[in-house]
Order: C-alpha cells, then sequence, then structure tokens
C-alpha cells in the first residue's frame, strides 16, 4: 500500500531506515524491543503487508528458535543456573539475552519487510549512483539475487516434475541426483540470463558517462525539518546509550527489567517517536483529510 513515507525525498525515508536499525540493536532492553517491535508491526499492517509477515514468520520461527537456544548452550555465565547439560550450567541471564537478541532480530525482519515496499530499487540507484554506480548496481543486483532464484527454482521444479524429476520422493540417492540436476538448470539460465543483461548494458553504454535519472525528487520543508529533528533524536539516544542509559544489566547477575530513572523513560519516549515517525505521518494525513471533508 502507498504509505505517506512513500512520498518523502529518498533520502529521508532511507535515513529513518539506518536510523531504526541503529536503535533496535543498540537498546537491547526488553521494553524498549517490545514498543519498536509492536510499532514496526502496526506499521506494515497499515501497509497491508499482514500476509507477508505471516509468511516470514513462518520461515524465520527456526532461526528465532536457534538464536534461543544456542546462546545458553554455548555462553555459561550468570549467576543464576537452572539447570546443568553435562557439566555446562544453563544460567537464567544466557536465556534472557537470547530472548533479546530473538526480540531484536524480529524487529529487523520487520523493518526489512517495510524496507523493501518503500526503498525501491529506482530510489535506491537515486540516491548511490551518483556516488559509485558500480557498488549501487551490484548492491541492487545482491538483494535481487535470492528472491529471484527462489521463483526461478519454483518454476524449474513445477517444469521438471512433469518429466518425473522431483526431491520429493525417491530414496535419497535419487532426491540428490534430482536435486543436483535442478540446481544445474537455475544456475545455467541464470548466467544465461546475466550474460544477455552485460551485453545489453555495454550496447546501451552503461557507465561510459555519469548516469543520469528521470525520477527527480524534490527536497521540502517537510524533509528537512524530519531530518534534522531526526539526527537530534539519534543523536540524544546514541549519547545516552554510551552513558549507560536505556540498558539491562544481564552479567554477571540480572537486574531489574523496569527502567531505572528519568534518563530512561526520555530515552524510551525519543526512541518510540523515531520509530513511530511513519505512523505520525499518517495519523496527521488522516486527521487532515478528515478535517477538509
Amino acid at each position: 500500500m502507498h504509505t505517506v513515507l512513500n512520498d518523502v525525498h529518498p533520502i529521508t525515508s532511507f535515513c529513518y531506515y539506518i536510523g531504526v536499525m541503529i536503535l533496535s540493536m543498540m537498546f537491547l532492553h526488553p521494553v524498549f524491543l517490545i514498543g519498536e517491535l509492536f510499532l514496526f508491526i502496526l506499521y506494515n499492517i497499515c501497509q497491508h503487508n499482514g500476509a507477508k509477515m505471516k509468511q516470514m514468520f513462518k520461515g524465520a520461527w527456526f532461526f528465532i528458535g536457534v538464536i534461543v537456544i544456542v546462546n545458553p548452550l554455548l555462553n555459561h555465565q550468570g549467576t543464576h543456573h537452572l539447570f546443568y547439560i553435562g557439566r555446562n550450567p544453563i544460567t537464567l541471564e544466557a536465556i534472557i539475552y537470547g530472548g533479546l537478541l530473538a526480540l531484536s532480530f524480529c524487529c529487523l525482519m520487520f523493518i526489512f519487510l517495510s524496507y523493501n515496499l518503500v526503498i525501491t530499487s529506482h530510489k535506491f540507484l537515486y540516491l548511490f549512483s551518483r556516488i559509485s554506480p558500480q557498488l549501487a548496481l551490484l548492491t541492487m543486483i545482491t538483494m535481487r539475487f535470492v528472491p529471484l532464484f527462489i521463483r526461478r527454482l519454483t518454476t524449474i521444479k513445477a517444469i521438471q516434475k512433469t518429466r518425473g524429476i522431483q526431491m520429493d520422493s525417491g530414496n535419497i540417492k535419487t532426491r540428490a541426483r534430482n536435486g543436483m540436476h535442478l540446481v544445474q538448470i537455475l544456475l545455467v539460465c541464470s548466467l544465461e540470463e546475466a550474460l544477455q543483461t552485460a551485453d545489453s548494458m555495454e550496447a546501451r553504454g552503461y557507465g561510459v558517462k555519469k548516469r543520469s535519472s528521470y525520477l527527480r525528487y524534490h527536497m521540502e520543508k517537510r524533509d528537512i525539518f524530519s531530518l534534522i529533528l531526526g539526527a537530534i533524536i539519534l543523536g540524544i539516544c546514541i549519547y545516552g546509550k554510551l552513558k549507560g542509559f536505556g540498558d539491562l544489566q544481564i552479567y554477571p547477575s540480572l537486574g531489574s527489567f523496569g527502567l531505572k530513572g528519568i534518563e530512561d523513560v526520555m530515552l524510551l519516549i525519543l526512541t518510540l517517536l523515531f520509530t513511530g515517525y511513519p505512523l505520525i505521518l499518517e495519523g496527521r494525513e488522516w486527521l487532515w483529510w478528515r478535517w477538509q471533508k
């Protein structure tokens, strides 16, 4: 769905996503992460990403579980010993830390889900092609690589299944042979298309002169105000983090889950204000539309 964040200047929306990524990785506190996660989910719902969120979570729950389980198996720091696996203690602190890492991972997943709808390939190239055309193009190809391969592999599997080549039946040796055959077809098709794309780009003179863009974005007062205010909020949050505020003490002994003082409360408010920037824009547009009626 088209939202207000799609209409602002690309540098504004790009800086917003960079900022929320920094905040979601910087404050490993359950109150901060749960608040950010709630706002990310709410904004993805506004973008009509509900089905994509469910599909993403189905594919990511395994990695989330691995983060929660593996950390206490590898990290044995902490004073609250729950039980032992052999001679290795499983501590409450390690489990809590793994859970916080999983929450941070969930925030990043929903950030990238929203990012893909807002920062299109045209906007990305508009931002970085003047700085480094080759790096910008390589980054776009890399970001497109995984979903494109998945779609192609699905198509190839459906076609080869009509010939009796499938990975769902037979013994392990047969499945492995069929799987290698599918991968071979996938690589051949991808390399052939890559050569065709390279020839087409060379024929069109890509990289010969400075790249121009048919999309022209204009920096408005709203964008300038958003960038300045966002930089101030992000700077205050980073400064507060360096001063030790907004942290949950985990090692060597687990501390309180609550906020420690007015500094933590202020950092939480600023973090949620920065994270909820798109929702604020949506609410402002909705109120303006209702008032105009």
